[in-house]
């Protein structure tokens, strides 16, 4: 097996193992065996610009990173495959700088997408995209949009592998206290560190394990702590508020806050306050309706 192939297959098992069906980055489909072509989805916030021109806060979003014949001494080309809106993002590339070193991991690159598309990550002096680097440095004070370490996800302690049956397999180092332990004695949490049980916690919604290294958010509302799965910023409040005070929008199909939503009186689905209209009645009294039931009366 040449070098290239060997590298690309070190790649592969690396994001299998980073990168689950639960987490926040998961890869959505590959080409090439070992694969020479990914499709990332990233449960992320970001911004996305509409054709009407309005701005709206997105929560995924599809990359596409394709490893050419150069690879690993030249970058790989990444664009989006999803709407996106940032100073240093165009439709047909991301710009990830001047930092490729070929010593750089893919799994490195992943993370560093997830930060550039909620915001931890942009650069307004030399951008792609003039709009979005003046509407960053006039939005200063709500950036980032998303404050998730995604750094977390590769840190020291990383779960070991999977079993036959796709489940995380966990044993070595306690990525937050240092202690060892062999398989069946330490968990993987959500982000695939390796945990001992008294530096493990339970997200209270969804019952993951997540472990004291990763970072929780506080539900605006009830103010549980959640995993970042059961987390959400509402698109028009932009507030965090956990799975169980959130709906989504039957219009733009984005989530929101409970207290940015309404049901619309003629067909009883949930709007969020964007797309909602105030009517009068003929004796004097007002309903809300949706965008779609608005067009239809």
């Amino acid at each position: 097996m040449s070098v290239r192939l060997k590298r690309l297959k070190a790649d592969y098992d690396k994001l299998c193992t980073l990168f689950s069906q639960e987490s926040r980055i998961r890869i959505k489909k590959t080409l090439g065996d070992p694969p020479e072509k990914y499709q990332l989805e990233y449960l992320v916030s970001g911004m996305e610009k509409k054709i009407d021109g309005s701005l709206h806060l997105r929560n995924n979003f599809v990359v596409e990173i394709t490893l050419t014949g150069a690879y690993p001494r030249m970058a790989p080309q990444c664009k989006m495959l999803t709407p996106v809106f940032h100073p240093n993002i165009a439709p047909h590339a991301v710009c990830i700088g001047d930092h490729w070193a070929a010593g750089e991991s893919l799994a490195n690159l992943v993370v560093r997408i997830a930060e550039m598309l909620s915001y931890q990550s942009y650069n307004i002096q030399s951008p792609l995209n003039g709009e979005a680097a003046k509407w960053a440095e006039l939005k200063k004070e709500i950036l980032p949009l998303d404050n998730f370490d995604f750094t977390s996800m590769l840190a020291i302690g990383e779960a070991a592998g999977r079993d036959a049956q796709g489940a995380l397999v966990a044993a070595g180092i306690c990525a937050n206290c240092g202690k060892k332990g062999g398989v069946g004695e330490m968990l993987a949490c959500i982000n695939n560190h390796v945990t001992c049980p008294d530096c493990a916690l339970h997200c209270p919604i969804c019952h993951s394990v997540v472990c004291l290294k990763c970072q929780l958010s506080s539900c605006s509302v009830c103010k549980q702590s959640v995993c970042q799965n059961c987390s959400y910023k509402c698109g028009s409040c932009h507030q965090v508020v956990c799975a169980n005070h959130q709906d989504v929008c039957h219009v733009c199909q984005r989530p929101r806050c409970t207290d940015c939503i309404v049901r619309c009186v003629q067909c009883g689905n949930a709007t969020c306050v964007d797309h909602v209209h105030k009517i009068r009645n003929v004796d004097g009294s007002s309903q809300l309706v949706c965008d779609t039931c608005q067009a239809s009366l």
